[in-house]
């Protein structure tokens, strides 16, 4: 069986090489948005802590807690918007 001509081979090496950078470009990208989107989820809950640190209220208050559900709901829709709604 003859082997390709030495251009064809690194033309094929090339265009696999190409298909693997697309591919891992495609991959970092993705990475990169769901590393800006824990940024910002990290970002969002340290803000919940120090709203609800500034309360005058207790933990086990029924208003901290409704508060700590809507800012938790709120960080939620942030991170993570429901598409059917928009």
């Amino acid at each position: 069986m003859d082997s390709p001509p030495s251009n064809t081979r690194h033309e094929e090496e090339i265009e696999v090489l190409i298909a693997e950078i697309q591919n891992l470009t495609q991959k970092n990208a993705a990475l990169m948005e769901r590393t800006a989107i824990a940024f910002s989820q990290v970002e969002l809950e340290l803000l919940r802590n120090r709203i609800l640190s500034e309360l005058k209220l207790g933990k086990q208050a029924p208003g901290y807690k409704a508060i700590q559900k809507a800012l938790n709901r709120f960080i939620a829709e942030l991170t993570y918007p429901n598409k059917s709604i928009f």
